[in-house]
């Protein structure tokens, strides 16, 4: 009873760690993992006789110019979409009531109570979705201090990361030290080939989507691939919102219903090409964790840290499955987080042996 009393005490205390010390750990955590993606870069940059506290500078101008200029495009296209906001009102609204007038063909259902069912319905998510923007709009200098607070990390980061490598090794005792040196080279390892990984999953889709965009002639082409490529980063929720919002464009502003449909299948095959080849070919499946702990890691996520928090948990997870894997006690933490399915050895009784 104690030992669950312990245990419960503990979960509580990370749970009120993250969530009241978010302002905090959200931009640091973000930092680990820029930090973490940027190392072997730091290193080559050494290997040519260049500076610690150069190397540490360069690799976050990197940072700074490829994140910050995705983030500047992202927040002006957001802009002229907020600028253009009317034209699309009505182009949904006559979409809609396109669609009245086929239900009322089609089930005798009259406009009147249609428009009972949905307007209110149509309306509110059309405001929803107004607010929803204006708030980030407005929030970007919010945005934009938490963006160079993560670039002071990354770079302080990257010029101690020897000094804090051993710091948490002076924890360690001596005869497992060359455990502790394995279990912190696999993390990072893991940092850096999840980020990667994704990174180049995101531009590919970017690049599929893109040319998709310009074929059909949608609009809003650049809006529409950067944040349906930088959404996919949240696991299974990222790419069904990826996929239904170029849908949704495509039913507003194509005419012909073939067009539609053909719009429609290009879009949900390059996002199972997306999730099905270059996913498991690129980012592998060491960086996988259990499908019901990636829910709850993004559930949990959510709760607590929002949209950041849907991204990082996962990696978080995924680490502390290597964690758990390699401490005494914890071994069946990590075997439950383990992507293989069923027992272990191929077991397939009642209860692992």
């Amino acid at each position: 009873m104690n030992n669950i009393n312990q245990i419960l005490f503990f979960i509580l205390a990370i749970f009120l760690l993250l969530y009241f010390g978010s302002s905090f750990l959200i931009p640091f955590v973000f930092g680990i993992f820029f930090a973490a993606l940027m190392t072997p870069f730091s290193n080559i940059l050494e290997k040519y006789k260049i500076n610690r506290i150069f190397s540490s500078l360069i690799s976050t101008l990197v940072i700074f110019i490829v994140a910050g200029g995705i983030l500047s495009i992202l927040i002006w296209q957001l802009y002229l979409f907020m600028s253009e906001i009317g034209p699309v009102r009505n182009e949904i609204e006559s979409v809609i009531q396109d669609i009245q007038n086929q239900i009322t063909s089609l089930f005798g259902l009259s406009l009147e109570e249609q428009k009972e069912l949905w307007q209110n319905r149509s309306d509110s998510i059309l405001n929803a979705i107004e607010i929803w923007l204006t708030n980030v709009l407005g929030n970007i200098l919010i945005i934009i201090a938490n963006f160079l607070l993560v670039l002071v990390y990354v770079y302080l980061l990257l010029y101690y990361r020897n000094k804090l490598f051993h710091a948490v090794l002076m924890f360690v005792n001596p005869e497992k030290e060359i455990k502790a040196r394995g279990i912190l080279n696999n993390i990072s390892y893991l940092a850096y080939h999840y980020l990667w990984g994704r990174v180049k999953v995101m531009a590919i889709l970017g690049i599929m989507y893109y040319i998709t965009f310009l074929i059909f002639g949608i609009p809003y082409a650049i809006l529409l691939t950067i944040f349906g490529a930088l959404i996919t980063i949240i696991p299974y929720l990222g790419p069904l919102i990826s996929g239904l919002l170029p849908i949704l464009f495509g039913i507003i502003y194509l005419q012909d219903l073939p067009v539609i449909l053909l719009f429609v299948a290009i879009i949900i095959t390059e996002q199972l090409i997306e999730s099905y080849v270059f996913e498991p070919m690129i980012i592998g499946r060491e960086v996988k964790i259990n499908p019901l702990i990636v829910i709850i890691a993004i559930t949990l996520g959510a709760m607590i840290w929002g949209v950041a928090g849907m991204i990082l948990f996962v990696p978080m997870f995924a680490i502390f499955k290597i964690i758990s894997s390699n401490t005494p006690g914890l071994e069946p933490v990590g075997y439950f987080f383990d992507t293989s399915g069923g027992y272990r050895n191929g077991e397939s009784g009642d209860r692992p042996k």
